[in-house]
């Protein structure tokens, strides 16, 4: 693999435009086909990732153009987290561009904006910036060894292809679900995820008007978020919001399948069944509208046994993506890496 730098000027580079996001989805779609993954990344979810708080593409971009001034790699840079101590980068390179340099050149980019959110970390804390790569996908691998990222975690896809309306998980004595009504129950979505995520990997708490925020943007940006099909899991005695699902219209990566974007309990309701009568009952919605497959991402070693949960209501693993980690600065570690 050969070493470049990010300031090689072998490269025609420029930062990214939001009219970009068709090509980049283009790009990552090739990549996944190669690494023999069937899917058609959606330009939507590109753009509404570009446009989150906190992101500015003049800053956080970068394109490898030819020539013709065609876009052959990129890279975007996130650092939206307060303190950034695990920042991340999303990036790729046409797999007809055989200039492997172009690869090298993106991930030493991305390096130097990594290290440049350091002063905004506590001067103790451990900083690691983070990416991905389809699993098996060589060019990729190569590259992120070549430059010092280690393979620190597996996602998987997993997804339940349907033949018959599906059967409930009945819900525990003393709970309901109802519907959700937007902006009016946002509140009490977002206080179920802080809740409910702050055991999985990686978590680092925000404060409630920043996710509250990141809840607006994606829900106003997001065309595959339905209202309708979101749904509240509530304890009748307190009233009190026990969880949530939220399930979307459409997979980002897969036209046609469903996307289950959240399931949520919290702490003091878990291990009663919530979890598994909210996911039944929104594969049934699905299959209502007409979609018999419905698929979810999570971590393959989850720290609340997600896995054995969605294994537990039909879904099976389709594919795997890994996470790759280069520690910048060691430190104490302020992020949730180990169950309790």
């Amino acid at each position: 693999m050969a070493t470049t730098s990010a300031t090689d000027t072998r490269y025609l580079c420029r930062p990214l435009r939001i009219e970009d996001a068709e090509r980049c989805a283009e790009i990552g779609t090739a990549i996944s086909a190669l690494a023999k993954v069937d899917e058609q990344i959606q330009s939507r979810m590109v753009r509404t990732e570009w446009t989150a708080p906190n992101v500015d593409l003049r800053d956080a971009s970068i394109g490898i153009l030819n020539d013709a001034g065609q876009l052959l790699g990129f890279a975007v840079f996130f650092a939206t987290e307060e303190p950034p101590v695990r920042p991340w980068f999303d990036w790729g390179v046409d797999p007809n561009h055989d200039d492997y340099g172009a690869y090298a050149y993106l991930l030493a980019w991305a390096q130097e904006r990594g290290r440049s959110v350091i002063p905004r970390c506590p001067a103790d804390a451990r900083v690691g910036l983070w990416s991905g790569a389809n699993k098996g996908y060589q060019p990729n691998e190569d590259a992120l060894a070549a430059a010092g990222f280690q393979p620190r975690r597996e996602w998987l896809e997993m997804r339940i292809d349907m033949e018959e309306r599906p059967d409930p998980v009945e819900l525990p004595p003393g709970f309901i679900l109802r519907p959700y009504r937007h902006e009016e129950d946002l509140p009490d979505l977002v206080n179920v995820v802080r809740d409910s995520f702050t055991d999985h990997y990686g978590h680092i708490e925000q404060s409630f008007e920043r996710d509250l925020e990141i809840f607006r943007h994606w829900f106003s940006d997001d065309p595959a978020f339905d209202p309708d099909l979101v749904m509240l899991a509530v304890d009748q005695a307190s009233g009190a919001v026990a969880g949530s699902v939220m399930p979307m219209t459409e997979y980002h990566r897969r036209p046609g399948v469903g996307y289950i974007d959240m399931v949520g309990v919290r702490k003091a309701y878990r291990r009663r069944g919530l979890a598994s009568s909210m996911l039944t009952r929104s594969f049934i919605d699905y299959w209502d509208r007409g979609t018999k497959s419905v698929c979810l991402e999570v971590d393959g070693a989850s720290l609340t046994n997600a896995v054995a949960l969605y294994e537990g209501v039909g879904m099976r693993a389709r594919h795997t993506y890994v996470a790759y980690e280069k520690l910048l600065r060691d430190g104490v570690e302020l992020a949730k890496v180990a169950a309790e």
